[in-house]
């Protein structure tokens, strides 16, 4: 691909996300993933033949979420162990939903040893499959899970007669 039609799909890309598509792009897990990953296969490739001295760890995105889409409804299943409902908060702008908390550790006056589990401050943003108004949202607490959820509203277009 030559660099005039590389411009013009930046370009156009810009257009449609309202010039913060590449903003957008990177700030998405799937694409640090992406680019976690091909760092990894490049240090992996320059030491051929060489064992690896340490394996980095596998790093996620805390909390991790499932996103579960119907024609109907969009569920956001968060889940979070150990949090209270008085140490979340959730917050909505056009269809990106915050969530922010803090992990607070269940024996404070021990020190710890060994972890595998998140502690301290969190925030994640999740691109909602639709925008919708905060009003829409439910949001129910249970067992270390968050779910939110909505109701989509379907728009069926007018029948416009044709003389």
């Amino acid at each position: 691909m030559d660099m005039e039609k590389l411009k013009q799909w930046m370009d156009i890309a810009k257009n449609m996300q309202g010039g913060d598509f590449w903003n957008n792009i990177f700030d998405q897990d799937f694409a640090k993933q992406f680019m976690d990953d091909q760092q990894a296969t490049q240090s992996f490739s320059s030491m051929k033949g060489q064992p690896r001295q340490t394996e980095k760890a596998e790093e996620r995105s805390f909390p991790i979420i499932d996103l579960l889409e119907s024609e109907q409804e969009v569920i956001v299943l968060i889940e979070v162990p150990g949090v209270k409902k008085e140490n979340l908060e959730l917050g909505l702008i056009g269809n990106i939903l915050t969530i922010k908390g803090t992990v607070v550790p269940i024996y404070p006056q021990f020190n710890i040893t060994y972890s595998e589990r998140f502690y301290g401050e969190f925030q994640r943003q999740i691109t909602l499959p639709d925008s919708v108004n905060p009003q829409q949202l439910n949001a129910k607490f249970w067992n270390g899970l968050l779910f939110v959820s909505y109701q989509r509203t379907i728009e069926k277009g007018e029948i416009i007669p044709i003389d």
